[in-house]
């Protein structure tokens, strides 16, 4: 066990879990800004997860790509623990393996820092259809899966990444297609909670800020 876990004692009747934001991406197509910094409403999109995700799980792991990534997000990261990537150019596989290596319990919903709207009751709603299997994973109505709101069991995950990365299979999902016991969570489940699908939202260009930054100005 990690000496700095954050623990959530309000957590009741659930077995122990995690949480990984993934928050170590270079912003190519941001113009290389710090995603994890962006604001919304004057409150850092990481720290709108953070404070989303502390209720429901027993620990948030902030995966990171470098030292000077870490001391640029210190200030709102607080004493979480993080974990940084051990290869480059694999993309979000090294941070997604950093990350579960570093994760103290058997289930961990993972997402990333350009998605600032996680949804409690989808998060609990993800937990609950993972439990005894190797994940639980949504699927779109055009048949592909969303693997950054996501829960998985982390002793599993952890060799089919390091073998995809062996293997120079990088697309995020080839490893995810190896488990043998994946629960599909029809979309349709998730828009009785997020109509607006507000939780898989994600921030990937200025003009993905612009719209976001309007919708809370109902503009």
């Amino acid at each position: 066990m990690h000496e700095n876990v954050i623990f959530n004692a309000g957590i009741v009747g659930t077995m122990p879990r995690s949480a990984l934001i993934l928050a170590g991406g270079k912003g190519k197509r941001f113009g290389y800004k710090e995603k994890a910094l962006i604001e919304i409403e004057g409150t850092p999109v990481i720290s709108r997860i953070i404070s989303t995700l502390e209720p429901l799980v027993d620990e948030i792991i902030i995966s990171l790509r470098d030292k000077h990534q870490y001391d640029l997000l210190a200030p709102v990261m607080g004493k979480l623990p993080t974990a940084f990537d051990e290869q480059e150019g694999v993309g979000p596989l090294a941070g997604i393996l950093a990350g579960l290596k570093a994760a103290s319990y058997e289930y961990i919903f993972v997402t990333a820092c350009d998605m600032p709207f996680p949804d409690p009751k989808i998060v609990e709603f993800l937990f609950s259809r993972s439990k005894g299997h190797d994940c639980a994973l949504i699927k779109r109505k055009n048949g592909s899966y969303e693997p950054l709101c996501a829960v998985y069991r982390v002793c599993l995950l952890i060799p089919l990444i390091e073998k995809s990365i062996r293997d120079n299979r990088y697309f995020i999902l080839s490893p995810v297609f190896e488990m043998n016991d994946m629960v599909e969570v029809d979309i349709a489940e998730i828009e009785k909670m997020d109509p607006f699908f507000a939780c898989l939202q994600n921030i990937n260009t200025l003009d993905d800020l612009r719209a976001v930054r309007n919708d809370f100005n109902g503009s």
